[in-house]
């Protein structure tokens, strides 16, 4: 079973600091892990970084992350990045 969970707002150094301790228990969470991004238009190098760092975790315990709902600048950014094929599977 996964669990979802809705980023609202840019994916930003703000946002990951305000954020830290629920993307955290994202990692700790049992079964895969949905992000939902349809809500993000931005997404700077810190939103990366937590995003790539959550996937390495979970992957370290045999699960998966898997990103939704990109579109806009968080779209482009993971395709320039060649990141989309890793969290769209």
């Amino acid at each position: 079973m996964s669990k979802t969970y809705l980023v609202d707002g840019n994916l930003d150094a703000d946002y990951v600091d305000r954020f830290r301790t629920k993307l955290d228990s994202l990692g700790n969470t049992a079964g895969d892990v949905v992000l939902d991004l349809s809500r993000v238009n931005f997404i700077d190098s810190c939103g990366i970084g937590a995003v790539v760092s959550l996937h390495k975790r979970l992957l370290a315990k045999g699960r998966k992350l898997k990103v939704i709902g990109l579109r806009g600048q968080p779209l482009q950014l993971l395709i320039n990045l060649e990141l989309l094929p890793i969290f769209s599977s």
